[in-house]
């Protein structure tokens, strides 16, 4: 998953294994019950301390759960937070680094959503993302139904997208597909996990359009991202013209192979859709209903993701 607002942070990956550190932290070992007995602590990321994967700067801080959904929060106001989990197993299960902010934390703060799948001891990676050090606050707690990512947005219609231009169909407006079961993914040339993602994307697109399924890729106008479809890359270009990027896209398009609609949106429409979706990183995928309503939301290239996006088309296809 790349951040929409800086390039930078992938998403950790999603591929990262976990690997023991010299001069981890243990916290009292708490088995959770109720919301107090779950992880409360304060900690210091320090210079001497380890780096994740050579990254980043961290602190372990280890919880034993018994199988369900919980929340880990990080707060600081001296460093960027970061917070990674790892399963039992030491597998990496999921991170953030700005995710707090939409859940009424600072603009550095993260939150994150995990599924404990069965008992064991976890831990919860308190990082630094900008290589500072200082102070900061870590909690953990039980999940609630609040919780659920993009909860505000689910089971309500879906906000209006319309675009400047399209491929692939004569389609302006999202709302023109009611009726139909519609996948949209937010996407850019850039993107690398994006691109990742181009495989299911054509599957669901092939194996359930006579089913009344529509899958439709909406992008926009990047102006200095340009692509070479001889050697199938991008490249950094001078400012394009609309009608240049409009160009571009139809050659990505068609090197990438994706005969699905592809609508695009002005800068503006994008930044509206942003709020709208609460989308924060990209691959973005929303998933909607034969009556206009937002059923699913998931954010980046996973297995995992690609499994739930596809399940839930199936489901929506079966309802009438």
């Amino acid at each position: 998953m790349y951040r929409t607002a800086t390039v930078g942070l992938v998403a950790l990956a999603l591929t990262w294994g976990a690997s023991a550190q010299a001069g981890e932290k243990k916290d009292g070992e708490k088995k959770n019950g109720d919301e107090k007995s779950l992880l409360n602590a304060k900690g210091k990321i320090d210079n001497d301390d380890p780096k994740y994967k050579d990254k980043f700067l961290h602190k372990v801080h280890k919880l034993k759960l018994t199988a369900g959904d919980y929340v880990v929060e990080m707060r600081s106001t001296d460093i960027d937070s970061l917070v990674i989990v790892e399963d039992p197993a030491m597998k990496f299960l999921g991170a953030d680094d700005d995710g707090g902010a939409t859940k009424g934390g600072g603009k550095l703060d993260s939150w994150l959503r995990f599924n404990a799948a069965k008992d064991g001891e976890y831990r919860i990676l308190a990082a630094s993302l900008d290589g500072k050090t200082g102070d900061y606050t870590l909690t953990v707690r039980k999940a609630k139904k609040e919780d659920e990512p993009f909860f505000n947005l689910l089971n309500k219609p879906a906000p209006e997208l319309t675009g400047e231009f399209s491929l692939n169909g004569e389609t302006k407006k999202l709302s023109d597909l009611k009726g139909k079961v519609v996948v949209v993914d937010f996407w850019a040339v850039w993107c690398g996990p994006c691109i990742s993602t181009f495989p299911e994307l054509r599957a669901w697109d092939k194996d359930f359009k006579k089913e009344g399924v529509e899958v439709l890729g909406v992008t926009t106008y990047f102006k200095q991202v340009g692509f070479d479809k001889e050697t199938g890359k991008t490249k950094q270009v001078q400012p394009m013209k609309e009608e240049e990027e409009q160009a571009m896209l139809k050659d990505f398009v068609a090197h990438h192979k994706l005969g699905y609609r592809i609508l695009g949106l002005s800068m503006d429409g994008w930044k509206q859709a942003s709020k709208d979706y609460e989308i924060q990183g990209i691959p973005h995928v929303a998933v909607i209903d034969r009556k206009g309503n937002l059923r699913m939301v998931r954010v980046g290239s996973s297995p995992q993701n690609a499994e739930a996006i596809r399940a839930e088309i199936k489901k929506l296809v079966a309802e009438k």
